[in-house]
């Protein structure tokens, strides 16, 4: 009994819509960041990561506020929070664990996917920044 009703809480709609949005806010991180590596080196990842940063925590706030908390509450107030907790994981984990993986560890790998190069690092901290963010959104940003 214990067992499907944990399973029903780790699967309900909150964790499977902030699942998509995830994926898809991702895609907009990695895909501004490795579009922007094709110009500046994958060596200089810091320079194309704060734009993937930007657009993604943009996309992010909507994706979040629409279709996973569905929130009502007040906009500006919500917008504040989320952007202030996603710079805070950005700088904790997109720029840490990144110089960390990168830089200190020597995790240089890339992965070609098609015509992408996909850093092995970032795809790891994306992963990092998943987990925190729903936590700082859930319990910090949304609640109700």
């Amino acid at each position: 009994m214990k067992l499907n009703k944990l399973w029903l809480q780790l699967f309900n709609r909150e964790i499977i819509t902030y699942v998509i949005a995830g994926v898809l806010t991702t895609l907009v991180n990695l895909a501004v960041f490795t579009l922007l590596s094709r110009v500046f080196g994958h060596d200089r990842w810091w320079v194309s990561n704060l734009p993937a940063i930007i657009a993604a925590i943009i996309f992010a706030f909507f994706a979040n506020r629409i279709f996973v908390f569905q929130s009502h509450g007040p906009v500006w107030q919500e917008m504040g929070k989320f952007f202030m907790s996603r710079i805070f994981i950005s700088l904790l984990f997109e720029y840490g664990a990144m110089f960390l993986l990168y830089n200190v560890f020597g995790l240089k790998t890339v992965w070609q996917l098609f015509s992408w190069e996909l850093s092995v690092s970032k795809l790891l901290t994306q992963v990092l920044v998943m987990a925190g963010n729903y936590v700082i959104s859930k319990f910090f940003v949304f609640n109700r």
